[in-house]
């Protein structure tokens, strides 16, 4: 039985952390998979100093860690600036919607969300990049349970910068490497290979969310290149594992460009042509957030066989009046 009782959070060395979260979150894919494979990303350098937290102890050495019902993980690596900086699961985000959380789980949830921002707000990293950091804490890929329980308690302390909602789709990978071979080519002429660095000022140019060409250097992308050697189409694997960053230039649409982009991303994610780079495609699974209305960028995630999960959010909290 759920109970609302305080949790407490507990550092996990980074050292095993994977070990310790990775086969807990495995069971609840695709739900859990941004912070899944967020765990995983090479961009978790032990000098940004980031956090890995939980709602359990770290296993004592030779003794397994007895994992409750009702727990929550935590990542995040304040010094992203204006990036999203904090990923965290709890498994009543898999209740299905209807009927929703009961009375004891959602006391349970806003516990926890309470226990996590506070947990937040005390800690003390002089020693990471960008110390001090911004008192607006970004929090990425929350479920609606998750994000309309953090809403509220920000809104109780005039806490809320802004908050941005999304469909969450997710798609199999898995299903994506079979069917790949059936696309039609691209215009002749045109060639497909990684993101030419020299041309990554128009991806974040064209980009709606804030990205740092250091982390984009990071990532793995596709892109298509017309018969003069310009980039005029391409996607990437994000940071925590998603679909995201698709773009055509607009003369080049009606091509089925993105779609034959989006297919050739996960084909090399499925086949895990991007394991060098720390993103193995394990997971099985990809996930994308699409605006309500973007009508083509859902039309990819269709023809990719994506389905709608749930409605995330990205949502900004101001630390300081907790």
């Amino acid at each position: 039985m759920m109970t609302s009782s305080t949790p407490i959070f507990y550092s996990h060395p980074q050292s095993t952390a994977l070990s310790t979260f990775l086969p807990i979150l495995w069971p609840y894919l695709p739900t859990s998979n941004p912070l899944y494979c967020r765990l995983q990303a090479p961009h978790n350098i032990p000098s940004r100093h980031c956090v890995f937290a939980a709602t359990f102890p770290p296993p004592a050495k030779g003794v397994s860690t007895d994992i409750p019902d009702d727990f929550t993980i935590l990542f995040a690596d304040r010094s992203r600036s204006e990036e999203s900086q904090i990923w965290l699961f709890n498994p009543l985000a898999t209740k299905p919607s209807p009927p929703g959380l009961s009375p004891s789980e959602q006391g349970s949830l806003t516990a926890h969300m309470k226990a996590a921002i506070l947990f937040l707000k005390n800690l003390y990293i002089p020693e990471a990049p960008g110390w001090p950091f911004s008192p607006i804490m970004i929090f990425a890929c929350l479920h609606e349970y998750i994000t309309q329980t953090v809403v509220k308690l920000a809104e109780e302390k005039d806490a809320l910068s802004k908050t941005t909602e999304w469909n969450l789709w997710n798609i199999s990978t898995s299903a994506i490497a079979k069917g790949a071979k059936e696309r039609r080519p691209l215009p002749e002429g045109y060639t497909v290979g990684k993101v030419p660095e020299d041309q990554l000022d128009i991806v974040l140019s064209t980009s709606s969310i804030p990205r740092q060409a250091s982390t984009m250097l990071m990532l793995p992308s596709v892109g298509v290149l017309n018969p003069h050697g310009k980039l005029v189409a391409w996607g990437y694997i994000g940071i925590d594992g998603a679909f995201s960053t698709l773009y055509v230039l607009p003369e080049e649409r009606g091509k089925g460009m993105a779609s034959w982009v989006a297919v050739e991303l996960l084909r090399r994610l499925d086949g895990g042509e991007f394991a060098d780079m720390g993103f193995d495609g394990k997971s099985g699974w990809v996930h994308s957030h699409v605006y309500e209305g973007n009508k083509e960028s859902a039309g990819v995630m269709k023809s990719l066989g994506g389905k709608i999960y749930s409605l995330d959010s990205y949502t900004y909290v101001n630390i300081k009046k907790f």
